[in-house]
């Protein structure tokens, strides 16, 4: 018996820069709406491979840089919409259950934003890793 994953999220090596127009076509709605949210998928991870390679990955990643405060000004929408949901099933409709559902997901969005907001800053002041 195989069992067939609901997400099936996998994306090639292509960066923007070589993509076509046609090829947002042939991704699903899903695919797409992950792109456009998680931002750690652009970048390269600096622990693997030779000192020359993680020196690489490194610069690859502050040339990437500029596109982490828009990531964090989408997800601080998104903790904002559900902050103000929360705020709606507990004051208005006197659910507290989904209230709290709200809070946490919330919570957890904003922790994406300090993320975010961490790395970019990290990679704006430490030119180099070495």
């Amino acid at each position: 018996m195989r069992i067939v994953p609901l997400l099936d999220i996998r994306f090639d090596e292509r960066t923007e820069a070589t993509m076509t127009p046609g090829d947002a076509a042939q991704h699903s709605f899903c695919q797409l709406l992950y792109r456009y949210f998680w931002p750690f998928q652009y970048f390269r991870d600096v622990t693997r491979g030779s000192q020359l390679e993680q020196v690489q990955n490194y610069r690859f990643n502050r040339s990437m840089r500029r596109y982490l405060p828009g990531f964090a000004v989408k997800w601080c929408c998104l903790s904002a919409l559900w902050f103000g949901a929360g705020t709606l099933c507990e004051t208005a409709l006197s659910f507290v259950v989904p209230a709290a559902c709200c809070y946490l997901t919330a919570t957890g969005s904003f922790m994406v934003v300090v993320q975010v907001a961490v790395a970019w800053v990290w990679l704006s002041h430490f030119p180099e890793r070495f």
